[in-house]
This record gives C-alpha cells, structure tokens and sequence, in this order.
C-alpha cells in the first residue's frame, strides 16, 4: 500500500555528506534538547546522523573529530532507526556525539588561513556519503566555518526574555559576520500561550528592522510525545534538504563566494 508519502520515504541523501549547523548561545540547555531531537528524528527515518559536540574536548581514551580527521579515512555510521528522545545522560542514542573541541578549532584556522571552502571539504571527507552532520557550535565558529556558504544554521531558542535576546545576538553575528541566513527554532511545547506568540513576533520584527531580513522560522516541538505524534518528523525532511551537501569531488556545486581570508575569531567558551 502506499500513500502521499511513500516518495518522500524513498528519498535518498546519497551523494555527499550533509552539513546542517545548530548554533550554541548561553542557553545551552535549548540547542542541546533541538540537536538530541533532530538526531533523533532523522535517525529514526533511517540516516545515518553524527553530532559534532563543540562543548567536548578530544581525549586520548575518548576520541573524536580531531582523531578522525588526522586518519584521513572516511567514517561510516550505522543507519540504525531510534526512537530515543531521552537526555543523553539517560539513555545511549542510537547516533554519536562526536567530541570535536579541538578537532573543529583546528577547522577554523583552515577556514581563516585557506578559505571556508577547504575546510568544510576537509570535514566532509571525514563522513561516508550520505551521512547527515549536525555541527552544534557557536555562532562565532559557526559565522567562520560556513561563511557566505548557503548554509541556514539553525537557531534553537526558548521563548523567554533572555532567549529573544540571545537569539536575535545568533541571528546577527550569523547574518552580518557570516553572511548566513539562519534559520528561528523556537521550542514549541504545552507551555506555549499568547505570551510567546508576542516574544516571536517581537523578535522577528527586529530581526527586519535591523538586520534588513526576515528569517525563517520553523518551530521544533520538544514535547515528550513529539515523536509519537509525528510533530518532530513532520518537518525533518525539510532540515535534510535545506542541509548544505558538501561534496569533496563536487565542491563548486555548493555555490560558494569565499572573500580574502579573514583571522578567525576563535573565542574558547568552554575548557572540557
């Protein structure tokens, strides 16, 4: 039997490894619950997914992305379906958080001292084709790494005072140092009301007055039977598609203008 999505299901992400970056801002704690359940929606259809941590340092008996790029060999991860959607520390997921600290650091000097280009191809080559790649880092790496890419880094927010504020930062430096267009996730839940409806609005409305653009904004419901009733799923394809697919053999497909080089601003948030 079939029906209206028996076409959507066969669609394939064979053909390169897809980059889709999920900003870190000081509320850690909603682009953490967005990245877990993005993985897990797009492990559960199937992809073979990875999360490329920026708050945990390689170590010597926990590798990561810096052990990964120095082999010089692809990875492949498992395509195994997950229903997971528990915090980490409470269950072990079906897809890997890479500890990539250092491994991405080392990414952004390539992209400050050759281009962004050479540095996301040095990624890609990391991943077996097809693999879907969640980088969640900050938006100062994230500005440099996929700088003037047509890259729509995800920015995960809770609709409270103090997430509006950090959001519409993420959006800017995005925007204005990156030359992205990123993309709102607000967490939608049970709690969600007329107050923030108005907190969205607000932000989108100065988001145009002074950034000169709208962005675009796809609600992530986090709720705990989000997967249950589809919510999750619903749109995951739609990150899939809208990821920047980075192909090491095909680069110039991806539509890149990369200026002179520019001194990465590496800021260490975090010493793990």
């Amino acid at each position: 039997m079939f029906d209206q999505a028996a076409g959507l299901r066969a669609v394939d992400v064979a053909g390169g490894v897809r980059l889709v970056p999920v900003a870190l801002s000081r509320d850690t704690a909603s682009a953490f619950e967005a990245a877990w359940t993005l993985a897990s929606a797009i492990s559960a259809l199937g992809y073979a997914v990875a999360v490329l941590d920026a708050t945990v340092r390689e170590r010597a008996h926990a590798p990561g992305l810096s052990q990964w790029i120095r082999s010089g060999e692809r990875v492949a991860i498992p395509k195994t379906v997950s229903a997971m959607r528990a915090a980490p520390a409470e269950v072990v997921p079906a897809w890997p958080a890479v500890p990539s600290q250092s491994g991405l650091g080392s990414l952004m000097h390539v992209a400050s001292s050759q281009s962004p280009h050479a540095a996301l191809s040095q990624l890609s080559g990391v991943f077996a084709m097809g693999t879907v790649v969640l980088v969640l880092a900050p938006k100062e790496w994230l500005s440099v790494l996929f700088e003037d890419s047509r890259a729509q880094p995800l920015v995960p927010l809770a609709l409270t005072p103090a997430g509006v504020v950090d959001a519409y930062s993420t959006a800017k430096v995005l925007s204005q140092a990156g030359g992205l267009q990123p993309v709102l996730m607000p967490l939608a839940g049970a709690q969600s009301g007329e107050v923030e409806r108005r907190s969205l609005a607000a932000l989108l409305a100065t988001c145009h007055r002074h950034l000169g653009t709208l962005p675009e904004c796809w609600a992530l419901d986090a709720s705990p039977n989000a997967d249950r009733a589809g919510s999750a799923g619903a749109w995951v394809l739609r990150i899939v598609s809208s990821a920047l697919v980075v192909d090491d053999s095909a680069m110039p497909s991806s539509g890149w203008f990369s200026p002179a080089p520019q001194e990465a601003p590496v800021s260490q948030l975090w010493s793990c």
